[in-house]
């Protein structure tokens, strides 16, 4: 598997955890002290941050997303993803469909099993 592949690899599983409503199968994909820095929201670190912002949103909607890589770059083992987000979020108590998108840029780090372990997330939506 290319490391392209592997990036690849990783995103589908965080996007797999978060369709499916497996918050631990998307903390899995992040280091221990991930930062998130999404639009008009605090900074939050670590894995328990991903778990309290995410757990609410697969409560309140059945979740589909996708995401497209405009640029990928690797730095030794770091890996560095910009790109798009989108997706679907079908509320479960109104039925109304929602339809998030925007922009990301998403950091990964080989930790010492030469995983790829997320380190940043930071995206705003809006049009692409």
């Amino acid at each position: 598997m290319t490391e392209r592949e592997e990036i690849e690899a990783i995103i589908n599983q965080w996007n797999g955890g978060l369709d499916g409503g497996d918050i631990e199968r998307m903390v899995n994909t992040c280091h221990p002290d991930v930062m998130t820095v999404n639009e008009r929201q605090p900074v939050t670190v670590g894995t328990q941050a991903i778990r309290d912002k995410y757990n609410p949103r697969i409560a309140a909607a059945e979740i589909t997303s996708g995401y497209d890589i405009e640029d990928l770059q690797f730095y030794g083992d770091t890996a560095v993803v910009c790109g798009r987000f989108y997706g679907t979020m079908k509320m479960r108590d109104t039925g109304d469909v929602r339809s998030p998108e925007g922009r990301l840029v998403l950091v990964y780090k080989r930790d010492e099993t030469g995983a790829w372990k997320m380190i940043l997330d930071m995206d705003n939506n809006g049009p692409s």
